[in-house]
């Protein structure tokens, strides 16, 4: 027993030994380990810093890149939605002119100068013109045979008046008249208004000069007269 308590003493001193030894070291070590526990903190500080700062920075890259493509998508499609209003316009406008001279022709057409109402005119003033042309030709040919009958009616009474005056000229039985000819054919006689001049001395003779048997005061007046001329 007594040896136990000894060793326990001797143990105990050993451990208060230990300790002061130990806090002396700790005491000399307390800067150092001050100094790496600030480097150490410093560190992971820093570390943390740095992780947050990374995230931070990928965190906002992200946000810009997302942002920005928000923005951009938006934009693009803003664009394209002009675009496609502009090219709907563009197509409008065309397709509307399309229509407006579609329409506006077949209005001209039917209304204004209708093609089929036209050629229906036109055939009419075609009829009407050969109707006319058919009157104005009737009258033309009407006018010239009454100008015709008209020049023969006076060429009639101018022949009328000459063989008149020329009855003399008339063949006898004894003597042939000058458009008489014994020596001409009768094909190659004298012709006026397809009959001989000879027939027409002779009807116009006999029609204005009907003889007459005359009387005892037309014989004593041709005997005066036979007197006092000779």
């Amino acid at each position: 027993m007594a040896s136990f308590l000894a060793k326990i003493n001797a143990e105990k001193q050993d451990v208060v030994t230990n300790y002061y030894e130990n806090l002396s070291k700790a005491e000399d070590n307390r800067e150092k380990e001050k100094k790496a526990a600030i480097s150490i903190q410093t560190t992971f500080r820093m570390y943390l810093i740095l992780t947050l700062f990374k995230t931070t920075k990928r965190a906002v890259r992200n946000i810009e890149r997302i942002w920005k493509g928000f923005k951009v998508r938006r934009l693009f499609l803003k664009l394209m939605r002009e675009e496609k209003r502009r090219m709907q316009m563009v197509f409008f406008n065309a397709m509307a002119t399309i229509i407006q001279k579609i329409f506006r022709g077949y209005y001209v057409r039917k209304y204004k100068h209708d093609f089929y109402a036209r050629k229906t005119y036109l055939s009419k003033v075609v009829l009407k013109n050969e109707e006319v042309r058919d009157k104005l030709e009737e009258f033309r040919r009407t006018s010239e045979e009454e100008e015709e009958k008209r020049k023969e009616e006076i060429a009639r009474l101018e022949l009328t008046k000459v063989a008149s005056n020329v009855h003399h000229l008339c063949s006898t039985k004894a003597i042939p008249g000058v458009f008489n000819s014994p020596y001409v054919s009768n094909e190659m006689k004298p012709q006026i208004f397809n009959v001989g001049v000879e027939t027409h001395l002779k009807t116009t003779f006999k029609s204005n000069y009907k003889w007459k048997a005359p009387n005892k005061k037309k014989i004593n007046y041709f005997k005066q007269t036979l007197t006092n001329h000779y």
